[in-house]
């Protein structure tokens, strides 16, 4: 779905994909626009270390197929931070009632009719994280990886913490008073992490600088400035004013916005926590830091 609309003196040129398969299938029935004729960096074959593909066909097929060079990498770092972190699972209160997980045997032997074990649990707080999969022409395939690693590590931790999380998966960029939004189905608020189907829109770099840029390139309403840089990463203040979003949702912007430089994991999240700490509103939480007590 696209449209073309008006957002605080911004053009908003927006798209919404319900999946991976729809949007892959958009992408090779769109046309091209006029104002990319010229420069459809999507298509390049040279600077592989860029985008970690040779070509644009063969990122439409990570994403197809999964990408699955780099996946035990991606499972080393996140099981990295998980040996640096310690939480502790909620606890709940039992109680005893009609039904529950476990008999009561003593409550039974006395004949009481309230034999069962319950456990009282309370309603889970939500929160909102929204990560625009955008990044800067200099952040590296190191950052990109660290971010997304981290990123699933914050969605456990915070379930760990009682709350339920969604994880809002979308690109923004701003270009004078164009603005390029899109959205795209990729978890829904009650489903587990699929890592496997997050790993390559979340940690690679083909998936914004070739596909999305392919997107950009086919976009009807595009105006000639978009053809040098493809516009630039929108920060948090450009985000909340495209997207409706509550003081209190989180969001994760590009790399060096979040202090992520890729060369420590540990010390990359323990930034991009600080950075979340100090910019989250009423302290229902407070995300810990991890700690160098261990040796990988």
């Amino acid at each position: 779905m696209y449209k073309y609309y008006k957002k605080n003196n911004y053009n908003v040129m927006y798209y919404y994909f319900d999946s991976i398969t729809e949007y892959l299938e958009h992408l090779e029935n769109a046309k091209i626009s006029n104002a990319f004729r010229e420069t459809a960096k999507s298509e390049y074959t040279n600077n592989y270390n860029w985008y970690k593909t040779i070509n644009l066909a063969e990122a439409k097929n990570m994403a197809k197929y999964g990408n699955h060079e780099n996946f035990d990498k991606f499972l080393d770092l996140k099981l990295k931070l998980e040996k640096y972190i310690k939480l502790n699972s909620k606890k709940y209160k039992q109680y005893n009632f009609y039904v529950g997980y476990v008999p009561d045997v003593k409550a039974y032997l006395e004949g009481n009719p309230l034999s069962m074990l319950n456990k009282q649990k309370s309603q889970k707080k939500q929160i909102n994280i929204y990560y625009n999969s955008a990044y800067d022409w200099r952040d590296n395939s190191n950052q990109i990886f660290n971010r997304g690693a981290i990123t699933l590590s914050l969605v456990e931790i915070l379930e760990q913490l009682g709350f339920s999380v969604s994880l809002n998966f979308f690109v923004l960029l701003d270009e004078g008073k164009q603005v390029h939004y899109s959205v795209f189905k990729l978890k829904n608020i009650n489903e587990r992490i699929n890592i496997q189907k997050l790993f390559f829109p979340m940690c690679h770099p083909s998936w914004f600088r070739r596909l999305y840029f392919k997107l950009m390139e086919t976009t009807p309403d595009i105006n000639f400035a978009w053809c040098d840089r493809y516009g630039v990463p929108s920060g948090e203040n450009m985000i909340r004013k495209i997207i409706d979003l509550e003081p209190n949702d989180i969001v994760i912007c590009e790399p060096r916005i979040m202090n992520i430089y890729g060369n420590d994991i540990i010390e990359d999240a323990n930034n991009m926590f600080d950075y979340i700490n100090d910019g989250y509103k009423t302290k229902d939480f407070e995300l810990p830091s991890f700690e160098k007590t261990r040796k990988i």
